[in-house]
């Protein structure tokens, strides 16, 4: 049986993914955006008392600017949600930091975590 925590965290992964399936994932190198994506759905689980959304796959876009990724937002037009990006260990977790214009942008995964 899950704790109170658990209880609480899976309620705001549930709750995240509820309001960010469907929505836009945009990768950014400041203020300038480097790419966008289209999330699918998340699924909430536990991990001990932390709750956790992970993305289904998302397909890979073509690169609009050059740049290093630094960031990523997801958005459903009236809430922005920020994510860590790194190529391991964060948030967002890329193919390359390094975009550049034409090529293609490859999401590893998508994994928030919601802390107890």
């Amino acid at each position: 049986m899950a704790s109170g925590n658990a209880a609480a965290t899976l309620e705001r992964a549930t709750d995240f993914g509820t309001d960010f399936s469907a929505q836009t994932l945009t990768i950014l190198d400041g203020a300038t955006t480097l790419a966008t994506h289209t999330i699918g759905t998340f699924t909430p689980s536990n991990s001990g008392a932390n709750g956790v959304a992970t993305s289904s796959a998302i397909a890979d876009s073509t690169i609009a600017a050059n740049g290093t990724a630094d960031g990523a937002t997801i958005s459903d037009g009236s809430k922005t949600y920020t994510l860590t990006v790194v190529l391991s260990g964060a948030d967002l977790n890329l193919s390359t930091l390094t975009y550049v214009s034409g090529e293609t942008s490859s999401i590893s995964s998508l994994v928030v975590t919601f802390p107890a």
